[in-house]
């Protein structure tokens, strides 16, 4: 992928991200030395999640910005249509069947809270040009007291595996902080981990 082609593929996923105003960190990550992915290779996309509704927004915009790389995603609200097999050999075998190259699996490992403080800001007048002015105003600056916030830091794991061989080549721990929907934390996560796939050529060029 020419460096122009790989600026318009990370303007094309960073989008949503960007118009949320989400950040994501990627703190963690390990990919297997020397793997290699294939072009317009198949993904198929999971998450664990106890909702439904979060499960679908996470398939869909990981789905999304596979797209925007020319993989090709699967979706896996679409094949295990009734939940998450039990077993692990309906599991291996539905994967399997669907011609799946690659196999992403993503699941929240915490949620931790921080406190972070605040400074205070102090504010000046602008200046005025005769000295007594300026003076007289400089009683006006304007001081805003410092404060702690407390912020929720969401830790979500994501596992990658190569379905012919069953070895994970890809993991990565991402951390976001304050997201207002999951929406917003599906956007944001997946730039940074989809990006980091393409450096490490998990995912073909």
């Amino acid at each position: 992928m020419s460096r122009r082609s790989r600026m318009v593929v990370t303007a094309a996923i960073a989008l949503a991200a960007w118009s949320c105003g989400t950040s994501s960190s990627l703190v963690q990550r390990w990919s297997e030395p020397g793997y290699t992915g294939t072009k317009g290779q198949k993904v198929m996309v999971v998450a664990i999640a106890k909702s439904e509704g979060t499960r679908r927004v996470w398939e869909d915009a990981f789905s999304h910005a596979l797209v925007q790389v020319k993989a090709k995603p699967i979706a896996g609200s679409s094949v295990f249509t009734n939940g998450l097999p039990q077993d692990e050999a309906t599991l291996k075998q539905t994967v399997r069947e669907s011609g799946a190259d690659l196999l992403t699996v993503t699941r929240l490992v915490d949620v931790d809270k921080e406190q972070v403080y605040i400074p205070g800001t102090t504010y000046y007048p602008a200046p005025y040009y005769g000295m007594y002015g300026y003076y007289n105003n400089a009683y006006g600056m304007m001081n805003t007291p410092g404060y702690y916030q407390e912020n929720k830091v969401y830790k979500l794991e994501t596992n990658v595996y190569d379905v012919k061989t069953e070895k994970l080549v890809w993991n990565g721990l991402t951390e976001t902080v304050n997201p207002e929907t999951a929406q917003d934390a599906a956007n944001s996560i997946i730039n940074v981990v989809v990006m980091d796939m393409i450096d490490h050529k998990i995912i073909g060029k």
